[in-house]
């Protein structure tokens, strides 16, 4: 899409033009399928390198994990708009960004494609809502790839977020934004590096080229933090009662490999300036491997404390009980034992309101702050009051 076509003076249907230049990416099903295919072990030879088998044939021996990563967050970051039902959530319906954008008015174009205008600004002109990025749990956000006039692929995040609780509201980090240009109207631009990390940290597999996403796996499923599978699946195929260890099994994985696994979408420090480390802004709330590699609990723990610690990382935050993360506190904060350093106020609950509280950040996001510590005005209210 040339930028150029979006003036109104063009008089150009930017829906039509996105769309008839789409081309969509095959059905999450028919791609396991193809890689099940991939992962044959009839002939008991490997392959030159491992490749991608999807998780249907991991579901063969991992049932379990299988069923919970459905439930989890990570199984559904990357759709097709046309995927998901924010056409018939959207449609009909207008949103008042203020000044200088306007009015925004959503426009289902059927089969649950979805395209926006701003008719106080380009008439009736549509610009088209491609790729819904988040699991919903906490927002979905819709991604445009077009083409810049210089030729290079451009995404355009859009203004304009469905929250969980099905409100439309800016999109975080759009407040008190200027456009450059007509497209900006509709979303904030990237292109380049990170563009595609927006795209990498949201799916298993994809390759920008052009306007369109090939070899696209939607969502983080197993192979994103495992690793392509198809050796690992040959050779337990081939001694099932002794499968060979992967990836995480691997005797060379410790908490650093860890760390680089989890914080490669979920940031580390490297991707912080020193500013931010320092000052800690309540944003970096939003980045847990930051905060809780400057925690004591990490830094007195022989730097063995990692993600896995406390979370299972196959299953959705939200089917646990506060209690059971107290837990993981209090192994490690047992106040019969000597050598543990326990809570003076609480030892044996609260641990996460007051040491890792909920930060709100834009729109009623939040995230529970990971660099754990105390927090003195909690600890004095707390020994006040009781």
């Amino acid at each position: 899409m040339n930028r150029g076509l979006i003036l109104p003076s063009a008089g150009v249907c930017l829906i039509l033009i996105a769309f008839a230049a789409f081309r969509g990416p095959q059905d999450l099903a028919d791609v396991d399928a193809r890689m099940t295919v991939a992962a044959d072990d009839s002939t008991g030879k490997a392959s030159s390198a491992p490749t991608l088998v999807g998780r249907q044939v991991c579901r063969e021996c991992h049932a379990e994990n299988f069923a919970l990563h459905a439930q989890h967050g990570h199984a559904s970051t990357f759709h097709l708009v046309s995927q998901t039902d924010l056409a018939e959530t959207f449609d009909g319906q207008s949103f008042d960004a203020g000044e200088p954008y306007g009015t925004y008015h959503y426009h289902a174009e059927g089969e649950g494609r979805l395209s926006v205008s701003l008719p106080e600004r380009f008439e009736q002109d549509r610009f088209p809502l491609q790729y819904a990025l988040g699991s919903g749990h906490h927002a979905q956000t819709m991604l445009t790839l077009t083409t810049a006039v210089d030729g290079q692929t451009e995404g355009i995040e859009h203004r304009v977020t469905c929250y969980s609780d099905g409100r439309l509201a800016l999109t975080p980090g759009h407040a008190n934004k200027t456009p450059h240009d007509a497209l900006e109207y509709f979303g904030d631009s990237s292109r380049g590096e990170p563009l595609q990390r927006c795209i990498y940290c949201h799916t298993t597999s994809a390759k920008i080229v052009g306007e369109t996403i090939v070899d696209l796996v939607s969502s983080i499923n197993c192979e994103k933090c495992h690793g392509p599978g198809s050796e690992h699946v040959r050779a337990a195929r081939l001694n099932p009662t002794s499968p060979p260890p992967y990836s995480v099994g691997e005797p060379s994985w410790d908490t650093e490999s860890e760390f680089q696994l989890c914080g490669d979408c979920h940031r580390l420090p490297r991707s912080i300036s020193e500013k931010e480390i320092r000052d800690y802004p309540k944003l970096l709330a939003r980045f847990q491997p930051v905060g809780l590699l400057r925690s004591r609990c990490y830094l007195e723990s022989d730097r063995q404390l990692k993600c896995t610690t406390c979370h299972n990382p196959h299953q959705t935050i939200h089917a646990i009980e506060r209690s059971e993360h107290e837990q993981h506190c209090i192994t490690c904060h047992q106040p019969e034992v000597a050598e543990h350093v326990a809570c003076p106020v609480s030892p044996t609950t609260g641990c996460i309101e007051c040491h890792m509280p909920a930060v709100e950040l834009d729109e009623g996001l939040q995230f529970h702050d990971h660099y754990i510590r105390v927090h003195e005005p909690t600890l004095r209210s707390s020994q006040a009051g009781g």
